[in-house]
């Protein structure tokens, strides 16, 4: 059936309604303890890993024009071969892996408490293992995680989520089939304070309301947010138990 005659039935095409979210499931300290902090977080059929190492010493490159009473927050992003139906070229897709490390490591500049380890370094690799849409902030949920998981002090939890506005109705947490038939907007936010540190905008279209769209991500990242909290509940609550 079209998107067209779904919307109709207020219907997507995987039979949520507008304001629902895909199914999501994360867990922390999923890596070997050579990692600081790790995480999974999958919505749907995305699926990304974060992994944190530190705080260390600065490596040897970067000393130079390092200052020593700054930190360094350094971030990689990488997509596993087949994460994406879509094909691109390895210039590309290095370009585009470029720009995610660079924006992950501003949202990671936003929440981490830099005065606490100055002159010291953090590692934060994200790994896109499955793209079905909500790739990025994924990405930034799950190292929010892994930063929890690695004790790193923060100011607040980063949660990102997508949205979208067709027929007149906005929806949230978009997956592949409707991002390449609507709008796209990626919205990230501080949690306590619904501070928005990610807008991104991909294919705009007419009749596209961006405060209707944004009232609607700001909604799904508040949920996203509960789960995230649940998660690192739980990863406490086990880690108690095992003190008993």
């Amino acid at each position: 059936m079209a998107l067209d005659d779904l919307w109709e039935q207020q219907i997507r095409p995987d039979g949520r309604t507008p304001h629902e979210l895909r199914n999501i499931t994360c867990q922390m300290g999923i890596f070997h303890p050579q990692a600081s902090g790790s995480a999974s977080f999958n919505i749907g059929n995305t699926k990304v890993m974060a992994a944190v190492y530190g705080p260390h010493e600065v490596r040897s490159s970067q000393k130079k024009h390092h200052n020593p009473d700054k930190m360094i927050i350094n971030c990689e992003y990488s997509s596993a071969t087949f994460s994406s139906n879509e094909r691109k070229s390895s210039t590309k897709a290095d370009r585009k892996s470029m720009e995610i490390s660079s924006n992950l490591r501003s949202v990671m500049e936003h929440i981490i408490i830099p005065d606490i380890f100055p002159g010291s370094q953090i590692d934060v690799y994200v790994e896109l293992l499955q793209d079905d849409g909500g790739s990025y902030s994924a990405c930034i949920n799950a190292a929010t995680l892994a930063l929890v998981d690695a004790g790193i002090p923060i100011r607040d939890y980063a949660v990102a989520i997508t949205a979208t506005m067709s027929h007149s109705v906005c929806m949230v947490d978009i997956n592949a089939q409707e991002r390449g038939q609507c709008a796209e907007l990626t919205i990230g936010v501080l949690a306590q304070s619904n501070e928005i540190i990610v807008l991104e905008l991909a294919n705009l279209v007419q009749n596209f309301y961006l405060k209707d769209v944004l009232d609607e991500g700001i909604k799904g990242c508040a949920a996203i947010y509960k789960i995230l909290e649940e998660a690192v509940r739980q990863k406490f609550n086990k880690m108690e138990q095992s003190l008993v």
